[in-house]
């Protein structure tokens, strides 16, 4: 349409990378694929899933960035709370049906659907969704010294002590780390003039911190498996740094990838911004606990191809087009209507006024 306003593929582009990190996480550490023990394949094995906790707090700091100063838009929680149900109640009836083993489990919480309990990222991140309107109020009225110390104080358990002992701190929950990110994101917003904003603003810091960090944790974790130094001290710090949101190395690294993509000038690319809205669906999609087994051994037959690269690469990729285009089936042909349908509409309008009214100044 002429004059509608394009978005730019900056951090769309970085989405996608962030999908195909956590793919390939998902594919090494669940699918049987991964050789740690042989050289060189180990150390690609550690680098493919080196990478997937920085990009759930990319994706955390990408949606903070622009939550902090936007209105609140109910049709964003509203959407992916329906694309939880819509995803995995059918695929996990599909796969009983199809005699697949699938357990219901406990639920995480009573609004969500069976087989949902793997999905922590996105429960987390709707609960930080919704509190979004309340947050903003907050933080309206907190000034700079106060914000910068809540995220002092916060720091002490939920960043320095997992960074110091190497495990999870006081504070552990997810929810908790990315309402600290929020924090931190909506900071760095408001207040860009800041030493830790320069310092990211500087394209060798920001592209040392994002790839560096984890490419000697990398380093270090090949190193340790192949000598088969599993049990010391040292891996216990590589490998909680490979797994925990909450650790100084891969915040930092989240941040500094975060400023790498947002100061790049891509301009408008179609294809990068398609793709990147399904990267939701994707994760859900390849993370219902019904479905991934399945998808891992049964379809990829990734144990059949243990300690290949060039076989982990390929099912990276085909299970993120593959899904692409399961989601944007989805979207055309369940959501757009689901979407504009009377009832929909109106809970939106009901959501964003009562949002308005939540942060409207007395």
């Amino acid at each position: 349409m002429p004059g509608k306003t394009q978005r730019s593929s900056n951090l769309e582009l970085l989405r996608i990378l962030c999908m195909l990190l956590i793919i390939g996480d998902h594919l090494t550490g669940q699918g049987g694929i991964a050789d740690y023990t042989t050289p060189p394949s180990s150390f690609a094995f550690c680098l493919i899933g080196c990478g997937s906790r920085i990009a759930c707090s990319v994706f955390i700091l990408i949606g903070g960035w622009f939550l902090c100063e936007q209105p609140y838009k109910t049709r964003r929680p509203l959407s992916l709370w329906l694309s939880l149900w819509l995803y995995t109640v059918p695929v996990t009836l599909l796969c009983r049906l199809a005699g697949l083993d699938v357990s219901f489990g406990a639920l995480r919480w009573a609004a969500f659907p069976a087989s949902t309990r793997q999905l922590w990222f996105i429960s987390d991140y709707l609960l930080l969704l919704l509190c979004v309107p309340l947050l903003n109020r907050v933080l309206r009225g907190l000034p700079r010294t106060a914000h910068r110390g809540l995220l002092a104080v916060l720091a002490v358990p939920m960043i320095l002590y997992p960074t110091l002992f190497g495990e999870n701190g006081i504070v552990s929950d997810t929810a908790w780390m990315f309402l600290y990110e929020y924090l931190l994101a909506a900071y760095l917003r408001r207040y860009p003039e800041n030493r830790l904003a320069r310092l990211l603003q500087n394209r060798a810091a920001a592209l040392a911190l994002g790839l560096g960090l984890p490419l000697v944790n990398t380093a270090i974790r090949a190193m340790l498996e192949t000598r088969g130094l599993t049990d010391g001290k040292a891996f216990q710090y590589v490998a909680y740094y490979r797994t925990a949101l909450g650790a100084l190395p891969n915040l930092l690294a989240a941040l500094a990838l975060f400023y790498l993509f947002k100061n790049l000038d891509l301009g408008c690319v179609r294809w990068v911004n398609a793709l990147s809205g399904t990267t939701l669906g994707v994760y859900i999609l390849h993370q219902v606990p019904a479905f991934r087994n399945f998808l891992w051994n049964g379809l990829l037959q990734a144990q059949a191809h243990h300690g290949s690269v060039v076989y982990t690469l390929f099912a990276i990729f085909a299970v993120l087009f593959g899904c692409a285009a399961v989601d944007a089936v989805r979207t055309r042909l369940v959501m757009r209507p689901l979407e504009n349908t009377k009832l929909f509409t109106a809970l939106c309008e009901k959501g964003d006024a009562l949002a308005a009214k939540i942060t409207a100044d007395d």
